[in-house]
């Protein structure tokens, strides 16, 4: 049986975490955080890690994938636009 994550619980226990750390931008985000940081879905986590289009992430063993959160930050910023036109 599936457990079924609170996507606002995980949020809040990072948020935390980011408020009590000296050096936020290193803090290491699991899956389930990244999507709530976000906000995404596994799957289009999943996916840009897959085309390489996402943020930088850390695989330190073959099931674990972790995210940076200056990473994800970064990978923002680089996303923004000033119209719809503009490239991807």
């Amino acid at each position: 049986m599936a457990v079924a994550i609170n996507s606002d619980s995980v949020l809040e226990r990072l948020q935390r975490r980011i408020e009590s750390n000296s050096d936020p931008d290193n803090i290491r985000l699991t899956i389930e955080e990244a999507e709530a940081y976000i906000p995404m879905s596994h799957g289009q986590l999943a996916q840009l890690r897959y085309t390489g289009q996402g943020p930088k992430f850390l695989k330190p063993t073959k099931r674990t994938v972790l995210y940076r959160k200056g990473d994800i930050d970064a990978w923002l910023e680089a996303s923004v636009r000033t119209s719809t036109v503009e490239a991807a």
